[in-house]
């Protein structure tokens, strides 16, 4: 009877662990779907209403998906605690703080974070430009995830159920 409770309980640890990475393949679509969303609204903030950052900042932090809504409320705070820091720092340093949150790869981040490059210091022509160059990569990044956990996603499921039930069979 016990051995019977271990194997489910390995079983059922392995089947958690697959699920847990799907659902972090998952989280992770789901979040540059957002920062795509946010490139976008930044650049029609920018383009067509020529409205400041910190505003843009304040208005995202209202209207932001739960994952990214800690993100600009951490920069709307360091914007404001430290004005005499550039936004382009408070950017980069925000995103780089919230990088194991935000669930995405170092080179995805490193897209969101060389948009302090540019974001707040050139007219609004050129950051637009630079926007859609980030929007761009990131709708690359994006495709490419979707396309791992739609080949991925079923198989670390799967992947964790055999790890459970080899393991079981080989304490047995």
């Amino acid at each position: 009877m016990l051995q019977m409770i271990g194997a489910v309980l390995v079983i059922s640890s392995g089947t958690a662990l697959g699920i847990a990475n799907k659902q972090r393949l998952s989280k992770r679509v789901s979040v540059i779907d957002d920062w795509i969303y946010t490139i976008d609204f930044i650049s029609n903030e920018i383009g067509q209403n020529q409205t400041p950052l910190p505003l843009i900042i304040k208005m995202l932090l209202e209207q932001a998906s739960p994952y990214l809504k800690p993100v600009f409320s951490e920069m709307y705070k360091r914007i404001n605690e430290q004005s005499d820091l550039s936004f382009g720092f408070h950017w980069h340093t925000t995103i780089r703080d919230f990088s194991i949150s935000l669930c995405m790869e170092d080179d995805e981040l490193e897209v969101l974070r060389n948009t302090a490059s540019y974001l707040g210091r050139y007219q609004a022509d050129m950051q637009l430009s630079g926007l859609n160059h980030t929007r761009t990569k990131l709708t690359n990044v994006h495709n490419s995830a979707v396309n791992i956990l739609k080949s991925k996603g079923d198989i670390y499921r799967m992947c964790g159920v055999a790890l459970g039930i080899i393991t079981v069979l080989m304490i047995i």
